[in-house]
């Protein structure tokens, strides 16, 4: 062989050797993704008892922001059980607030409670974002799970954004088998910023790191969005939502079979609306319905309504999930 020849085969193996080790190298999927928790939360029975248990796990946290707290807000009847439940999980970096008054709203039209959950590290300094895990973030679905059920006969759940990605992972569990629907606005299956996706690649962690550097921060829009929102945290923090969303998208999303609406805009800044529109086609419920909203007056079109972004859009999708809710959830027989 010429030495020309010997020299191209020495930069083909060492490709071929750069190659390998770039596709063996650590996921991000991998290292983050963590099994549910095997055993029921255990809650107080009475309902006046509950919301003290919620309270008093909620004050263990110093420095959580008021008016993130996981909270119950009571229909009509006050602390008693009735006819409907609607748990809302918000999205990543958010809280309870970036949808209200939705939620309540739409419990108070169908004459029941709300449970509005708050996900491990939000509401709180922007280091907990980096301590939170995929497991913290099951246990908190599961939780917020089981107080719908003790506040409703019927349970209507809620998410928003990567809310709604954790949303669909519980619609696979036999713990939710019963719930009465699911309502997935602006749902996290992928976000539009391609850069994202390569926290999922071999490496992608160091990669992100490098890229990113130790922090991410944005600036935010106005005082309320500063306040409920964290809008400076660890970059590592984006580590367990990229992992739930690429684990959830990549789920057996036909073991959904309970009604099931999507809400989301065409134009939405922050998720890829292709990657959404391609999981509505594989949920597996008879009873679906996807609506592109054009209503709402939020300045990214990702958080959809709300007192916050979109104080206008609140009643015009009140009345969109009434209407499905009336048509496509079957009555209790």
């Amino acid at each position: 062989m010429s030495r020309a020849g010997r020299i191209a085969w020495g930069a083909a193996l060492a490709l071929l050797a750069c190659g390998l080790t770039f596709s063996i190298g650590p996921r991000n999927g991998e290292i983050a993704w963590e099994p549910a928790p095997t055993t029921p939360v255990h809650l107080p029975e009475p309902l006046e008892a509950l919301e003290r248990h919620l309270r008093a796990e909620e004050a263990r946290f110093p420095g959580l922001t008021p008016g993130t707290e996981k909270h119950i807000v009571w229909g009509e009847k006050g602390r008693q059980r009735a006819p409907w439940a609607v748990v809302y999980l918000h999205g990543f970096s958010a809280t309870r607030q970036e949808m209200a008054p939705l939620p309540e709203r739409l419990a108070a039209s169908l004459g029941g409670n709300t449970f509005y959950t708050r996900l491990a590290g939000h509401g709180l300094p922007g280091e907990a974002m980096g301590e939170a895990s995929i497991g913290q973030w099951k246990a908190d679905a599961l939780e917020a799970l089981q107080v719908g059920q003790r506040l409703g006969e019927r349970v209507l759940v809620v998410g928003a954004s990567t809310g709604a990605t954790l949303a669909a992972w519980l619609a696979q569990r036999e713990e939710a088998k019963d719930v009465a629907g699911w309502v997935l606005i602006s749902p996290n299956f992928g976000p539009r910023d391609p850069k994202a996706g390569v926290i999922n690649w071999p490496w992608g962690r160091s990669i992100a790191r490098m890229v990113q550097g130790p922090e991410y921060q944005e600036t935010p829009a106005n005082e309320r969005k500063a306040r409920f929102w964290t809008h400076r945290y660890p970059t590592k923090a984006l580590f367990p939502m990229m992992a739930l969303v690429e684990r959830v998208r990549g789920s057996e999303l036909g073991k959904i079979q309970a009604p099931t609406l999507m809400l989301m805009s065409p134009r939405d800044t922050v998720i890829d609306v292709s990657e959404a529109r391609a999981a509505f086609e594989r949920i597996g419920s008879a009873r679906k319905q996807l609506i592109e909203v054009d209503y709402s007056e939020s300045p990214g079109q990702h958080v959809l309504a709300g007192e916050i972004d979109a104080p206008r859009a609140v009643q015009p999708m009140l009345e969109q999930i009434r209407e499905f809710v009336a048509t496509q959830v079957e009555p209790r027989p």
